[in-house]
This record gives structure tokens, sequence and C-alpha cells, in this order.
């Protein structure tokens, strides 16, 4: 079957008074590349052609790309179950999905680090180690001033011996193998 065009009698003229013509595939080709064809606008609906407005034609080439689109897509991609039986690729599927909950790496490495933090603050003399478990470790941390007045001291001491002490268990994590002396 032939394709078919139609085209507007008076290309200004909208809604239910339109007046059509129906033309052939030549005669169409000589409106379209013709200088009376410019800001013209035809949707082809596989069997005809018809001509309409910039509005309703936008919106169709719109429909039309996304449409396009997706076909595109679905064409390169292969859906497949997790649960399908892909004996033949060897495996279920369900192992090729990573887990983004779990990092074994970073667990790993928070493990080590852990054994190693607890092995440095093993090293500290009991009044090192209740100062860093009442400022850090403790779930009821006490401030530098509650523990200056608990010992005795000044605010700036405590902060003094803190951070001397953070320091020295910052070297026995990071530098592991040498002693802090």
């Amino acid at each position: 079957m032939a394709k078919q065009y139609y085209i507007k009698r008076d290309p200004s003229v909208d809604g239910p008074t339109v007046e059509w013509i129906a033309i052939n595939g030549k005669e169409f080709y000589q409106l379209i590349t013709s200088p009376a064809g410019r800001g013209r606008y035809f949707i082809d609906m596989d069997d005809f052609i018809i001509e309409t407005t910039e509005i309703e034609y936008t919106a169709w080439r719109k429909e039309k790309d996304h449409h396009d689109y997706l076909c595109e897509q679905s064409a390169s991609v292969r859906l497949v179950s997790l649960y399908s039986d892909m004996s033949s690729e060897g495996g279920s599927g369900e192992e090729l999905i990573a887990d983004k909950a779990s990092n074994t790496e970073e667990l790993a490495i928070k493990a080590i680090t852990r054994g190693k933090i607890l092995a440095a603050l093993s090293t500290l003399d009991a009044e090192s180690y209740q100062l860093i478990n009442a400022l850090i470790l403790s779930d009821c941390r006490k401030s530098e001033r509650d523990l200056a007045s608990e010992f005795g001291l000044s605010q700036k001491a405590i902060n003094k011996r803190k951070n001397k002490i953070l320091k020295n268990l910052k070297f026995l994590v990071l530098k592991p193998g040498k002693s802090s002396q």
C-alpha cells in the first residue's frame, strides 16, 4: 500500500474547519523542499503523513524519540532473573551482584587497626589509661575541666597530657615494632 500524504489547503486554519488535500509523494517532496513548505510540520503515521501544528509536532516528536530510545535500550539489554538456571554460564547470578553493605577490605583494615589500638592502649600506665578512657573511650565522657578538678591539676595540664598520650598512641599504631621511648 502506498503512503498517503495530507496537507492543509490553508496552513493558517486549525480546528474542525480544516480542508485537507491528498497529494502524492512527488508533490509532497516538492512542497517540503520549496519555500512554501518552510514552517509547516508533518507527522508520519506509517501509512500516511499528515500536516499538523508546531505544538502537536513537537509533542509527537518528543514521544517518538522517547519510544525509539527505549526500543534501542531494550534491544541491547538482556534481563535475567537472579534465580534463573544459568547452568550454561556457570552460576545463578547472585554472586555477580556486589554486596554494598559489606566491604571486606575495609572490615579487615578496621579489625587490624582496632587490634593495634588495643595493643597500644595496653602499653599505657594506669593514670594515662584512666585519663584517655575518661576523655575519649568511655560512654560517659568527662570534660578536661572535670578531670582537672579530679586530679587536682589545671585544664591546660590535662590537655597537654592528653595530647602527649595521643601522640604516643598514634606513633605506636602507625609505626609497629618501634618503641615510643
